[in-house]
């Protein structure tokens, strides 16, 4: 895993230069010294993802990176990319509220920081970093520590012309329902369990506050209901 210290180098990876400008102020005033990212096309990840791992000790992705054609897939999947290499990202978006449910939880286990624009200033990123490298060392904060819990399919949809499921997760909150992309649950039980009804198993970070910090993995199919077991 890489630590970061104080003067070493941030990637800012976004494809709007006045935008990246300004997170590399705040980069500054965390103590880092800031490593644009904002020209070229990139149609790898991996190819993204080693130019950042060459040059930098960590990274700040903006999510929607093909406005410009900076590249051809999202921030969060990169942001993931570099977890895989244990490599300290955040995540920056100021469509957080739409992107959360589709683009952004599809790779939400491997994102440990997501930051809306206007909260991304120095202190933010700052603890954002360290909060990266905490997890990245294997010390998981309850909200993000996952757990073995019940997922109950409640709605069938399609956003962005893919399927999406929305689903109660009562361990969680049985009285709000959450959306994911329906490519998270593996295509071999993935045709039974596109129904309204169906329960799941699934890891998820239940101890999250907030829905837009829930991720979904390892999903299983759940047996049938019994009235005994607590679970119907």
């Amino acid at each position: 895993m890489t630590l970061i210290q104080s003067n070493q180098k941030i990637a800012i990876v976004d494809d709007e230069e006045e935008l990246a400008e300004v997170t590399s102020w705040e980069v500054e005033e965390a103590g880092y010294e800031p490593f644009l990212l904002v020209k070229g096309h990139f149609t790898s990840v991996d190819d993204l993802a080693s130019v950042i791992l060459d040059n930098t000790q960590g990274a700040i992705c903006d999510n929607r990176l093909t406005n410009s054609g900076l590249a051809n897939f999202l921030g969060a999947e990169l942001v993931a990319a570099l977890y895989d290499q244990a490599l300290p990202s955040l995540l920056i978006s100021q469509f957080v509220e739409m992107d959360t449910s589709l683009s952004i939880r599809k790779w939400r286990r491997k994102i440990p920081v997501l930051l809306s624009r206007d909260e991304a200033n120095a202190s933010s990123i700052a603890k954002g970093i360290e909060a990266c490298q905490q997890e990245l060392g294997g010390h998981l904060p309850i909200s993000r520590k996952p757990s073995r819990t019940l997922v109950r399919i409640v709605d069938l949809d399609q956003a962005s012309n893919e399927p999406v499921i929305d689903a109660i997760v009562p361990g969680w909150n049985p009285s709000k329902a959450v959306r994911f992309p329906a490519s998270l649950i593996p295509e071999t039980i993935r045709s039974d369990a596109l129904k309204k009804g169906v329960r799941l198993f699934a890891h998820v970070n239940i101890g999250a506050d907030n829905a837009d910090d829930l991720y979904f993995d390892k999903f299983e199919l759940a047996p049938e209901p019994d009235d005994d077991d607590g679970l119907a």
